[in-house]
């Protein structure tokens, strides 16, 4: 009997010791838990971190292709006018005009007036949201190889689903998202839709 004393006596030991480090180990619990939902906020902004370097690359690297194409561009209208205005002189001469310096001027005008768009570049959002479905778009380029206004493109981008922005507002709106995630009043992913709510097309 008193074998069984000293027994129970040594279970309730064992389980008073239990409790105590169960009550020792509970902060620890709510340290443990605070510290991952910081690592998970960091490695949140550093994704945000990222995908703004992606773009801003990317739009950089588009821009230097519109400048490549638009000084392609101006030099073929300079050379395609010069051969105009020799061949309106030739014209003219031919059929012994006197006006042979005006009829050279009014065709290599013509050619010299001909314009195409260069270097409106933006950052489109598609549905997917942050930080997975963004994309950088030359309204310029596909106006140019479609033959129709910019206006026009941006227009049929935004009946699509897409939200656009320039390279400055989409850095700025990601600054604000990263402050936002690392205080935990926001995380990703974030939707299109929450985006457009938020920030305007430009």
């Amino acid at each position: 009997m008193e074998s069984m004393t000293v027994y129970q006596q040594g279970i309730e030991a064992l389980c008073r010791q239990a409790r105590e480090q169960a009550a020792a180990l509970e902060p620890l619990g709510d340290i443990f838990a605070q510290e991952a939902k910081r690592l998970f906020r960091h490695d949140q902004a550093v994704c945000l971190r990222r995908l703004k370097a992606r773009v801003m690359h990317e739009v950089s690297n588009t821009l230097e292709q519109e400048t490549t194409a638009s000084n392609a561009f101006t030099k073929t209208a300079l050379v395609m006018g010069a051969a105009e205005f020799a061949l309106g002189g030739l014209v003219a001469a031919m059929f012994r005009s006197r006006r042979v310096f005006s009829v050279g001027t009014h065709l290599a005008q013509g050619e010299l007036s001909k314009t195409r768009p260069f270097g409106t570049v933006l950052v489109a959002v598609g549905h997917g949201g942050l930080p997975n479905d963004v994309e950088v778009v030359s309204l310029s380029r596909l106006a140019r190889e479609s033959g129709r206004l910019e206006s026009d493109i941006e227009a049929a981008l935004q009946t699509s689903g897409y939200l656009l922005m320039t390279p400055q507002t989409f850095s700025n709106v990601l600054d604000e998202l990263k402050c936002k995630v690392l205080n935990g009043s926001l995380s990703l992913p974030m939707a299109g839709e929450q985006l457009s709510s938020g920030w305007a097309s430009h």
